[in-house]
């Protein structure tokens, strides 16, 4: 009976922290595909205002907290932390793998879990990386759905989490239920792990954001291009693009007045030169 009544409160604990962002991913769901506005953003005024909460507590918090983290720890705590990071989340990574058929990132992904757990202590060292396994990879449920031709829906800017979309909402929510310490571990370190995160990967892109703030006249719509763009190279896992994605047309069915959407015309036939 203890245990049974564990399990409940468990299942409850976990509904009560996943419900709220489920039930408004499947809302905005629900509404994408009749939004198709200028840069897929209809959204635009009320994402622009929670970038402008962001931006603001980023300023004001979570960018002095990167830089003191920055200045209180070497280079080599650093690089461990986010290795140890890292390891934590291949029960993610390696689900989403399976799902999306790729055996040898599969493969990869267990292999270099166990080698870095057991001889790398318990991550902090990426063993994998030093023996020559190429470089880690990104999966979620996100673009598990892609894989699978779900489409992205609207853009959105969410609160505290940054540029996101319905599919990739509704991906964070599903990776929950792939991360055994969402389940096992106590409340507080679930939040820490949040926390250690967030401003590690703050930490790494303090000059970059910090170039983008200069070289951009509009700091949101760069701030949306650029994670699109980072987005759909993730889904790539690193290919390059088809050229009809950066062109946003078909470059190989142009008619001859180089207008898309019709096959070209063959040259017409040339005589042998003889008068």
């Amino acid at each position: 009976m203890a245990g049974h009544g564990s399990s409940r409160r468990s299942r409850s604990a976990w509904w009560r922290r996943a419900a709220p962002a489920a039930l408004a991913s499947l809302w905005l769901l629900r509404g994408g595909p009749a939004l198709a506005q200028d840069e897929n953003d209809p959204l635009e005024p009320f994402n622009r205002a929670v970038f402008q909460v962001n931006y603001f507590l980023d300023r004001v918090l979570l960018k002095p907290i990167a830089i003191l983290y920055r200045d209180a720890t070497p280079q080599v705590v650093r690089t461990g932390i986010t290795n140890f990071l890292a390891n934590l989340s291949t029960p993610v990574v390696l689900a989403n793998a399976i799902l999306q058929g790729n055996a040898k990132e599969s493969e990869l992904t267990l292999g270099r879990f166990m080698l870095n757990t057991i001889l790398g202590a318990g991550g902090f060292v990426d063993v994998g990386g030093m023996v020559g396994m190429p470089d880690r990879r990104s999966e979620d449920f996100g673009q598990t759905l892609a894989v699978y031709g779900v489409g992205s829906g609207p853009y959105l800017m969410l609160p505290l989490l940054g540029p996101s979309n319905p599919r990739d909402a509704v991906g964070r929510v599903v990776d929950l239920a792939f991360d055994p310490l969402f389940f096992l571990a106590p409340a507080p370190v679930t939040y820490g792990r949040f926390g250690v995160q967030t401003v590690n990967t703050r930490e790494q892109n303090i000059e970059n954001f910090e170039e983008l703030e200069r070289s951009s006249l509009d700091l949101y719509a760069a701030v949306r291009t650029l994670a699109r763009q980072l987005r759909a190279n993730e889904i790539r896992n690193g290919a390059p693009a088809p050229l009809e994605d950066i062109y946003n047309e078909d470059v190989y069915k142009l008619d001859e007045t180089g207008e898309p959407g019709r096959p070209a015309k063959p040259p017409a036939p040339q005589g042998n030169g003889k008068r």
